[in-house]
């Protein structure tokens, strides 16, 4: 059997305006740790298995599906109507989109979704 072509995922990004805001929300908000260093330009954080390389750059186009109210990230939580309750209190902006379910927007319009498995 030959070898793949593709031997590995590289980098998922989302790009940033700043390091540092976007340590503060990913890092110390959401939880992420910080693979090795931190770096100004390419840091990379991962939750559990997955990982996101938050890249900062001059002029940010953020990932945001087509119609602007979707995106292919999604993170799990607990419980989604405490993570947003507690993402709005520290002034983030969170679109509900059902008690389980939102996107979180960052502060360059990167959308996250966001949802968890409770019943009811």
């Amino acid at each position: 059997m030959e070898s793949p072509l593709v031997t590995d995922i590289g980098h998922i990004e989302l790009k940033v305006g700043d390091m540092e805001q976007a340590l503060r929300l990913y890092r110390d908000v959401l939880g992420f740790e910080v693979v090795g260093d931190p770096d100004p330009i390419w840091t990379v954080i991962k939750s559990g298995e997955g990982e996101l390389t938050l890249h900062r750059v001059e002029k940010v186009v953020p990932l945001v599906l087509r119609d602007g109210e979707d995106t292919p990230i999604m993170l799990h939580v607990s419980n989604f109507e405490q993570a947003a309750d507690q993402l709005e209190g520290q002034g983030y902006q969170v679109k509900r989109k059902s008690s389980h379910a939102g996107i979180l927007a960052d502060p360059w319009g990167n959308l996250i979704g966001l949802h968890d498995h409770r019943k009811g």
